[in-house]
């Protein structure tokens, strides 16, 4: 049989089929199917900063204090990771291959911490998605590549895992971004995220979910 072993992020692999973040990645049953089946490696389905936020804002109430607010806004963040925990730690249990975390994030302020602890769960490496549209007037050009070089920098302080950047398919000029990646540390670089597109169904007049699959033109 053909020896396919490689080396991705530092990591060694038996095959370089590499079951990318999906919901074919959020179960501990799923990843041990995955695993038996032949993969090579799994990256987790994403921790969402976004939706984090979303949610804790979802749940404020006029009524609460700012103090309560943010405590709540504090209880999901820690609900949420302590679930992703579970998942790492469950995954490596029943997968003999690399099991890699990924954060989805636009900033820097808590993440941090979090990915010192999905280190100690046992993740055999992070891959940081940077996903944030840039839709301010004011924006300054180069400061969103320069946030993938801040967050990069700051997490690799903190962390001895290979950690994996994840880019977007809407920059001007990802050589660029990518030589001051590896510069700054980053064991690997993935091109490219693809963006969900949403749709409108114009006779019920409401949101609907947009081609999953990729096309031709993708």
């Amino acid at each position: 049989m053909t020896d396919l072993k490689t080396t991705f992020a530092g990591l060694s692999l038996r095959n370089p089929i590499i079951i990318s973040s999906s919901g074919l990645t959020d179960s501990v049953g799923k990843n041990k199917r995955l695993a038996e089946e032949g993969a090579g490696a799994i990256v987790l389905k994403s921790l969402f900063e976004e939706q984090i936020l979303l949610e804790a804002e979802q749940l404020k109430d006029p009524a609460f204090s700012p103090e309560g607010s943010d405590y709540l806004e504090e209880y999901i963040r820690e609900h949420k990771l302590s679930e992703y925990l579970t998942l790492i730690k469950e995954s490596k249990k029943v997968c003999s291959i690399p099991i890699i975390a990924s954060i989805n994030c636009h900033t820097d302020s808590e993440w941090i911490d979090f990915a010192v602890q999905i280190e100690e769960a046992g993740a055999d490496a992070l891959e940081i998605n940077i996903l944030a549209l840039q839709s301010d007037v004011q924006y300054t050009y180069g400061s969103f590549e320069q946030r993938h070089i801040d967050i990069l920098s700051h997490i690799k302080k903190r962390v001895r895992i290979p950690v994996i950047m994840k880019l977007g398919e809407n920059l001007t000029n990802p050589v660029a971004l990518i030589d001051q990646l590896y510069a700054n540390g980053a064991a690997a670089v993935v091109l490219f995220n693809r963006f969900y597109q949403p749709d409108i169904h114009i006779e019920k007049l409401e949101h609907t979910s947009g081609e999953i699959f990729s096309s031709a033109a993708d």
